[in-house]
């Protein structure tokens, strides 16, 4: 058998740049998906927010049992699978998190938390996001969090 070796180089030729565009192609998207992950926010509007009972957010602090009480509304949008809770205090953050805080969309959520300002410190600020699932995993939504920082006594 005689071959014609002038058509087997530029088919390797061709085979090769394919492979190498394929590979290229490959790095190039994981590399985005990579940095879509790094710049992801929360896709959905949640549309948490604290419950406004007599022109008032319903978020207040009793120092004699330590305990922050909160009412939280969702919106319709989404259900919320649990809460984050930060609290910024004078003398440190703490952070706690409330996983039978699970709502459904338009539900509301009285929550509880065991704060004590004598060691932690006066309360400067409380940050609450909600984690939600999208796509079977659990996400942070930390962009729509709810912000107070003027917190009542109860």
């Amino acid at each position: 058998m005689n071959f014609d070796k002038k058509a087997i180089t530029p088919i390797m030729a061709t085979f090769l740049l394919i492979s190498f565009a394929v590979a290229l192609g490959v790095v190039i998207m994981n590399f985005g998906r990579a940095q879509v992950e790094l710049e992801a926010q929360c896709p959905v509007d949640i549309g948490l927010k604290f419950s406004v009972i007599g022109g008032n957010e319903e978020v207040c602090y009793d120092n004699t049992q330590k305990d922050l009480s909160f009412t939280i509304e969702n919106g319709i949008n989404i259900n919320v699978e649990g809460l984050i809770v930060n609290i910024i205090g004078t003398q440190k953050a703490e952070t706690f998190e409330i996983n039978e805080a699970k709502m459904g969309r338009a539900a509301v959520y009285l929550g509880h938390v065991n704060y004590d300002s004598s060691e932690v410190g006066e309360i400067r600020q409380i940050k609450i996001s909600p984690k939600i699932m999208l796509q079977d995993e659990e996400q942070v939504c930390v962009d729509k969090a709810l912000i107070i920082e003027e917190i009542k006594s109860c």
